[in-house]
């Protein structure tokens, strides 16, 4: 009889490897978080014969275990938001322990928290708790409840339930590492619509001087997918083109929903406001109204007559432009005027200036000059001005080079805000004949 008995046991203890084999080829077969979770019970409870099982994942932002899927004869009364702190309950003392646990006989076990069997209506009898370890970090703890032959659990039985743990702790961090994967890319396909979306505010095609009257480039680089800076160029008659640059405060997806709706609201009033000043206090006293969390926007629009050359532009608290005669660079003189969307009825002024055949103007945001390079020195204004210091062929050729210059000093560092450029030159004066 012992010799008999030794062989059952031995041929129950391969049976149980092969269905630990096989549990595992099942449990590796899916990277879906939930139905893995679910197999993952479902499987423990058919090997190790219990009547029930339970799975609690670390919530590392609540630093507390959550019971993700409780499965077995009250299956219907799933538990999914119950939450023990470390040190709390079974699962609990195995996490803050970090080591296995046998408990016999709950009723005699004061860590047995009782909660969860008197919201589901299960009686626990019995626990084996083992905690979800990956590499050195615990992630959870899984428990068997209730051996379904009523006997206690045996060393055996944890031996093999840690076995069965290990293999579900990679498997669950395998699944996670797929799901943030899935997300991230996800995210990465909404970030690549909205840049489309946005990108679509700014103008596809800039107007072209007829006979050569004018020449205007421009370029926006996001930091991001997506960001706040803006520009717009648009002809408002024949003879004036009205030209638009900004920085809304802050970057990504709040910036650029912020730009968006400045962009509509810019193109709707520009056709009624043509004069900066009493544009840009429009604008300001619409941003104000609808101001949430803190937001605002600097902002600059000059029109320019370009029979005449003569130039009316109106400033909200952005850099001034700068203003190339004969190849020498200098800021022009700014209107005044706070950024837009802080306090209501604030006076913008205009500012007045006449350009002269091959005068040249450039519009940019702060992303230029304080984009830095490794050692943490911003490009600056003074470097900027050095760039265009210079004679220019065309308005293309000062975005490519400042631009191409930027880079140059940067180098391999990332790019940290939105960069925008818009280059204007007047050539000549509109021929009466």
């Amino acid at each position: 009889m012992e010799y008999q008995d030794k062989v059952r046991e031995l041929e129950s203890r391969v049976e149980d490897l092969s269905s630990l084999i096989h549990v595992t080829n099942i449990i590796s077969s899916t990277l879906d978080l939930d139905e893995l979770l679910g197999l993952v019970m479902e499987k423990a409870q058919e090997v190790m014969r219990a009547e029930a099982s339970s799975v609690f994942l670390v919530n590392e932002e609540f630093n507390v275990l959550e019971c993700e899927v409780a499965l077995g004869s009250h299956g219907d009364k799933i538990i999914k938001t119950i939450r023990l702190e470390k040190g709390q309950g079974v699962a609990g003392w195995v996490w803050q322990q970090a080591a296995s646990l046998i408990v016999p006989d709950v009723t005699k076990d004061q860590r047995f928290y009782s909660a969860a069997d008197q919201q589901s209506g299960f009686q626990t009898k019995s626990i084996l708790a083992v905690p979800l370890q990956n590499k050195e970090r615990i992630i959870g703890v899984a428990e068997v409840i209730n051996r379904a032959d009523g006997n206690e659990f045996t060393d055996y039985d944890l031996d093999l339930f840690k076995t069965f743990c290990q293999q579900v702790a990679m498997a669950i961090e395998n699944a996670r590492v797929h799901q943030i994967e899935l997300e991230q890319e996800r995210l990465r396909q909404q970030l690549e619509s909205a840049k489309e979306i946005q990108q679509s505010f700014m103008p596809q095609k800039l107007p072209q001087g007829e006979n050569g009257i004018f020449d205007i480039a421009a370029r926006n680089l996001p930091a991001i997918s997506v960001g706040g800076d803006l520009f717009d160029v648009l002809m408002l008659d024949d003879r004036h083109v009205g030209i638009l640059i900004g920085d809304v405060s802050g970057k990504g997806i709040p910036a650029a929903l912020y730009m968006a709706r400045l962009m509509s609201d810019f193109r709707f009033y520009v056709q009624k406001h043509r004069d900066p000043g009493v544009l840009l206090d429009k604008l300001n006293d619409l941003l104000v109204d609808r101001s949430r969390h803190g937001m605002f926007v600097t902002l600059q629009f000059a029109v320019v007559d370009i029979w005449t050359g003569k130039i009316v532009h109106g400033d909200a608290g952005h850099l001034p432009m700068v203003h190339i005669r004969d190849g020498r660079a200098e800021p022009a003189v700014r209107a005044s005027g706070a950024p837009l969307g802080v306090l209501k009825s604030i006076p913008f002024d205009n500012g007045i200036m006449q350009l002269a055949p091959g005068d040249m103007l450039v519009f940019y945001t702060d992303g230029i000059i304080e984009a830095m390079n490794t050692k943490g020195e911003e490009y600056s204004f003074d470097r900027l001005l050095a760039c265009l210091n210079r004679h220019w062929a065309s308005a293309g050729q000062v975005i490519e080079e400042c631009l191409k210059q930027i880079y140059r000093f940067t180098k391999s560092s990332p790019q940290n805000d939105d960069i925008t450029l818009v280059a204007f030159q007047w050539n000549k004066a509109h021929s009466m004949s």
